[in-house]
């Protein structure tokens, strides 16, 4: 990580997931957690930077913001990425209803005032010196989307060699049509290494990033080509340059889609298909794949074997010693992004089996610096409310709910010393 992107070293990010975080509805139903938009909004979000800041984080992740879906609540669906969602930017009753179509030539540079709101959320969240990281998925985009249903209903739409639309069956799938984020068939994976879909992609980020951005977080990064997201890196750094890029590479258990993963080979997704303490050199080789495309990746790692410890699986000398181990297959320019849980994986304090004091040895262990690196930490929302869950979201799918429960602030279950512990850890 070069000088101009340094400052990114010592981010302290709060991961909010924006429709559950503040502002939602006072009534909802459990179906309407589950499957729906409860309203928050980064509207409700401005009234809660200071607390942010109380806790001495410096950056806020905030979830996907684009026109997403009817039920899209957490912004992986999008049906137009030229603009902002109104419901998440303003909630349930949005003065905005203007969501754009990007058929139109000029849609991308149409200011909606859901982008102007968001502009206003940067410039503010600068303000208290809090910066900014936007969530991106440019591998694939809901099925409704006009460039899908333009290209799915035209074979000589100028879409259609955006999408790898198929001319044979699948062996894994025969009922495939077209590739897929992993098996959804609601999600058509875009063909970035067509040069007009590559390039419209990196113009949308270049219109946010040009909001004041900080950061970019790169959603399933191993379904995009490595010769794209070097494209992607290599334009974005030369046009802004202290803006770092960060890829969310997590390929384990998905070798037999390996069909609509482009940037993994075969035989590295079928090496951490049932990953374990035994080969985290694994994903950490499928990491260094990505030396050239980003500046660095969420450590899922790091992650796992701090959970590992936290389920009671290793000792706490054996989680560092791993850990240790970890950091020494990287070069320490390429940052790894410390996490314990996130909006798709168990929260942490779940994975202690609700035992306070090891849920808190394992936020030490996220808060503490190791030797020889510097990197950033991510805090996932709620963490220090002491939110839990009832089940695993791997249960089934859609049980990711669980761990994008609505924010209650209560905050006194946490008390002063472990606030303090966090600050001067920071």
């Amino acid at each position: 990580m070069g000088n101009e992107k340094s400052w990114f070293q010592n981010a302290r990010i709060y991961h909010i997931f924006t429709d559950r975080f503040a502002g939602m509805k006072k009534e909802y139903t459990e179906e309407e957690i589950e499957k729906n938009f409860l309203y928050g909004n980064l509207r409700a979000a401005l009234e809660k930077l200071d607390y942010i800041k109380s806790l001495n984080f410096n950056m806020i992740w905030i979830s996907p913001f684009f026109v997403n879906q009817p039920n899209g609540f957490h912004g992986y669906h999008a049906i137009n990425f030229n603009h902002v969602d109104p419901r998440i930017a303003f909630g349930e009753n949005s003065p905005d209803k203007e969501i754009g179509n990007p058929l139109n030539e000029n849609d991308l540079e149409l200011m909606t005032n859901s982008d102007k709101f968001l502009q206003y959320f940067i410039e503010e969240c600068h303000k208290k010196n809090i910066k900014v990281l936007m969530d991106f998925v440019p591998n694939h985009l809901y099925k409704t989307h006009p460039f899908f249903q333009d290209a799915l209903n035209n074979t000589s739409s100028k879409y259609r060699n955006w999408f790898y639309f198929l001319n044979k069956e699948l062996e894994d799938n025969k009922n495939m049509k077209y590739l897929t984020f992993l098996n959804f068939e609601e999600l058509p994976k875009l063909n970035l290494d067509n040069t007009e879909c590559g390039e419209y992609i990196i113009k949308v980020l270049n219109k946010f990033l040009n909001f004041g951005i900080d950061a970019i977080r790169i959603d399933h990064c191993p379904g995009p080509s490595l010769n794209f997201l070097k494209k992607l890196k290599e334009n974005i750094s030369k046009k802004f340059p202290k803006v770092p890029i960060i890829g969310e590479c997590i390929p384990i258990g998905v070798s037999k889609f390996y069909n609509t993963i482009n940037s993994v080979p075969k035989e590295y997704l079928e090496k951490i298909e049932k990953f374990d303490v035994n080969n985290i050199q694994d994903l950490d080789e499928v990491f260094n794949l990505y030396k050239e495309c980003f500046d660095g990746v969420i450590d899922f790692s790091f992650q796992h074997i701090v959970v590992w410890y936290g389920e009671g699986k290793i000792t706490e000398e054996k989680c560092l010693e791993l850990i240790n181990e970890h950091y020494k297959r990287f070069d320490k320019n390429f940052v790894l992004i410390k996490n314990i849980d996130s909006h798709d994986t168990d929260r942490i304090l779940f994975k202690c089996n609700n035992d306070i004091e090891k849920f808190k040895k394992c936020l030490n262990l996220l808060l503490r610096k190791y030797e020889g690196r510097i990197d950033p930490l991510i805090w996932y929302y709620g963490t220090e409310d002491c939110m839990s869950q009832d089940k695993t979201v791997f249960e089934k799918v859609g049980d990711d709910y669980r761990c994008r429960m609505p924010m209650k602030f209560k905050y006194q279950t946490i008390n002063e010393t472990f606030k303090d512990n966090l600050i001067q850890n920071n």
